[in-house]
């Protein structure tokens, strides 16, 4: 049996525009999480910088910098660090909005770049067009921790219902879903998905987003969640920056399997969902 209890460090820091204070607030909240037992410490999506198209070309240049903090901080504390997104030159004429996860030696265990790209005019705006400055991840995947198998999708991933599918073929009972979703798709539709996706999963999502900051271009909604199998709120972090740490008991997500067996109720006789690898 995998390792029953999951001590969780959420870090929903408040982003601003100087991006050298945004990495050192990073680093002081996995080592205030650490410090309050956390055996898995989260931070949003583009933690570096807000989500704003100059400020994340000009985070390009500090994002390896970053991972030798991150790895150096996870190996000193001796946990997982799932490091939220960077933004990532990958070859392209654009970056990836790239999710990496650093393993209790330091090792970088896994990466997931973003695969749908946010080209919308919500209701309640703001405009955003994620294609003019990220370039689309093509790949889905898992890693192994004492708690079960994870993943991570990033932000508006957690929209598209066949990837949730091909994570629950997986086995997948932890996924992380760093995000920045704005005040008006926040209010409307954050929590909604997430207590969603882990009832499809019949396991726990833990969403992870930047505070709340009227003072930039791009506001981001806060309300870091986790949500349990039976589609629970079991923690919503609210709008101000905060550290946040929450134990997760993993037989929950067995025992809901057992008593509500929805995976194993699928037809799979009638339909199925794959992934298409080219061939």
């Amino acid at each position: 049996m995998d390792k029953r209890y999951l001590s969780l460090g959420i870090c929903q820091l408040m982003q601003g525009y100087d991006i050298e204070k945004n990495l050192i607030r990073a680093i002081s909240q996995i080592d205030e999480a650490q410090a309050r037992g956390a055996e898995v410490a989260v931070l949003p999506e583009m933690f570096l910088c807000p989500y704003e198209p100059h400020a994340i070309k000009t985070a390009i240049a500090y994002t390896h910098a970053a991972m030798d903090k991150l790895k150096a901080c996870s190996r000193r504390h001796g946990i997982f660090i799932i490091a939220g997104s960077l933004p990532f030159e990958a070859g392209e004429k654009r970056p990836k909005n790239r999710a990496i996860v650093f393993d209790p030696k330091g090792d970088l265990i896994y990466r997931h770049d973003k695969i749908h790209l946010f080209d919308c005019s919500p209701p309640g705006g703001p405009h955003v067009k994620e294609s003019a400055t990220i370039s689309p991840g093509n790949s889905l995947g898992t890693f192994l921790t004492p708690w079960g198998v994870a993943s991570v999708i990033v932000c508006y991933d957690i929209r598209f219902t066949p990837l949730i599918q091909l994570l629950v073929d997986q086995h997948v009972r932890l996924l992380f879903v760093p995000a920045a979703f704005s005040l008006s798709t926040g209010k409307a539709h954050w929590e909604m998905l997430l207590r969603l996706r882990a009832v499809e999963i019949q396991g726990f999502v833990v969403g992870v987003q930047p505070a709340f900051n009227d003072e930039l271009n791009y506001v981001p909604y806060g309300h870091s969640m986790v949500a349990g199998p039976w589609g629970d709120v079991l923690l919503d972090a609210g709008d101000k920056e905060t550290v946040e740490v929450i134990r997760l008991d993993m037989l929950e997500s067995e025992n809901i399997q057992k008593k509500f067996p929805l995976i194993a109720h699928r037809r799979a006789d009638l339909y199925r969902t794959v992934w298409n690898d080219g061939d």
